[in-house]
């Protein structure tokens, strides 16, 4: 190989036996085949949050073919091989047939520094061959490359559309990734099948749901807390415009999950459980998330001002701040917790801003302060999780040490008890003050539950059994609902008796 752009280069010493000459070569192409991602995008993805201004002007290649493009994006950083979500059944398959002597050849319409490097890593091939400046090596020009490499017939491993052409011309086909209605096509096309591994059935919209963490929307409930302390729940416009907001919030913050994903999709698969997360696994592509994400943020935005201006501007400055910790600032040890003990407080702003209240500072300070806490709790899980990781070594994609797991647990329990005690300041100063309550007495309770509740979520993070954000842990855990549940009886008791 004497550069890059090298038409073919050799990856391995080749086989030489009489039974490998007998076999015929077997092409495997890569993205969506070798690999359940799009190398392409994965480059996008990766360079887009770590160097956005050079990513723009590499994409503007596409002004010059979609080679040039990818030779432009080349000149990036490429994402580590090692990180990328393979079809491990086909490279069983792969390896299985390396050892009975078969020659095995990348052929990919990536750039020729993406194959590359993943034929160095993978180790099987013995030459392969992608795309040049010149030459965007797809459809039939692939066809035409693999003829000339192997005038004597190869069989072709792919898994789109675009693979029929050189399905038709090869002497067999191999089936990685392919839709079942792509495989029909295939044989009717009289194309002759040696294998097929097809891709595992899932719901795409169990998928999306996942992705989209529509589960992590009920963290928007704090917009009914402002609803909730003016006694404003039989306002029928006020519940209206509180729950737009919750749907129009919910919709922004997807965007800003899919965008958080993309940027983390190598951490992620490193991560013990992170690695099953659609985007990181592969069974979602990069490309859908790219135009998923910026299309419900500008709908959201764009429906917050529709519904209340000061709505509007709030939430840009949550998706300002959002993007900010997608964007990197979530690798900054403390002021990753800081931002999102911010986010959280900006939920309440938000709800104050939908209703017309006014805004109560005691309450803005405990909002802060207790989910500042409860961030520190799952940092500090992670923390705790990864005690073996060796010393003055990052955790992936974080900032954090395992060494930093008593710093973790010192703030951890500092910002909470002092969230507590600005929440009995606040019962003293505002809420017992007002007319509203009955039985105010009984408000009393939330200072006791919050502490209990705060308690049960440190002891468990501390060892390192609090396996999910605490919000959304407390959604499905018993004695979380139970001391839910205590505190609405206590809150209705205090209003109606």
């Amino acid at each position: 190989m004497t550069g890059p752009a090298s038409a073919i280069a050799e990856a391995g010493g080749p086989a030489t036996t009489a039974q490998a000459d007998a076999i015929a070569p077997l092409a495997v192409d890569l993205d969506g085949t070798l690999l359940r991602t799009d190398t392409l995008y994965e480059t996008i993805a990766l360079n887009l949050f770590r160097r956005p201004t050079a990513t723009v002007r590499a994409m503007l290649g596409i002004l010059g073919g979609r080679s040039v493009l990818k030779a432009q994006l080349a000149t990036l950083e490429l994402p580590q091989a090692d990180t990328l979500p393979a079809r491990d059944a086909l490279v069983d398959f792969l390896k299985a047939e390396k050892s009975k002597g078969r020659k095995l050849h990348l052929a990919t319409a990536a750039d020729q520094r993406v194959a590359a490097m993943i034929a160095q890593y993978f180790s099987i091939f013995d030459s392969f061959e992608g795309s040049t400046l010149k030459r965007n090596l797809k459809g039939g020009r692939k066809l035409d490359a693999l003829r000339e490499r192997f005038p004597n017939g190869f069989v072709y491993a792919g898994d789109s559309r675009a693979d029929l052409p050189v399905w038709r011309g090869a002497n067999a086909a191999v089936l990685a990734g392919a839709s079942p209605a792509l495989a029909r096509d295939a044989r009717a096309a009289g194309v002759n099948i040696e294998a097929e591994f097809p891709e595992p059935s899932r719901s795409s919209a169990t998928l999306w749901r996942r992705a989209l963490r529509l589960h992590q929307w009920s963290k928007n409930a704090l917009l009914f807390a402002p609803l909730v302390l003016a006694h404003l729940y039989f306002d029928a416009k006020a519940v209206l415009s509180v729950l737009a907001a919750f749907l129009i919030l919910g919709t922004v913050a997807s965007g800003t999950y899919v965008l958080n994903d993309l940027s983390d999709l190598a951490s992620d698969r490193r991560h013990r459980t992170k690695f099953r997360r659609p985007f990181a696994s592969g069974d979602l592509p990069v490309l859908q998330g790219l135009i998923v994400a910026p299309i419900l943020i500008v709908i959201g935005v764009a429906a917050a001002f529709i519904l209340e201006p000061a709505f509007g501007y709030l939430l840009i400055v949550y998706l300002c701040t959002t993007l900010s910790y997608s964007f990197g600032l979530k690798r900054v040890p403390m002021l990753d917790v800081f931002i999102l003990g911010l986010l959280y407080t900006l939920r309440l702003l938000i709800g104050v801003a939908v209703i017309g209240v006014s805004l109560s500072p005691w309450l803005t300070s405990f909002a802060f302060f207790f989910f500042f806490s409860m961030s520190l709790a799952k940092r500090h899980v992670e923390l705790v999780n990864a005690g073996n990781a060796p010393p003055k070594q990052d955790l992936p994609g974080r900032g954090y040490r395992p060494e930093d797991a008593p710093l973790t647990l010192a703030m951890g329990a500092a910002t909470t008890a002092a969230s507590i005690l600005i929440l009995v300041l606040y019962l003293t100063d505002e809420v017992l003050t007002v007319e509203g309550y009955s039985s105010p007495e009984f408000l009393w309770s939330a200072p006791a539950l919050v502490t209990i509740w705060s308690q049960r979520i440190w002891l468990m993070a501390n060892r390192g059994e609090l396996d999910d954000d605490p919000v959304a842990f407390a959604l499905r855990d018993k004695w979380s609902i139970i001391l839910g549940i205590v505190l609405a009886v206590c809150f209705a008791l205090a209003v109606v008796v």
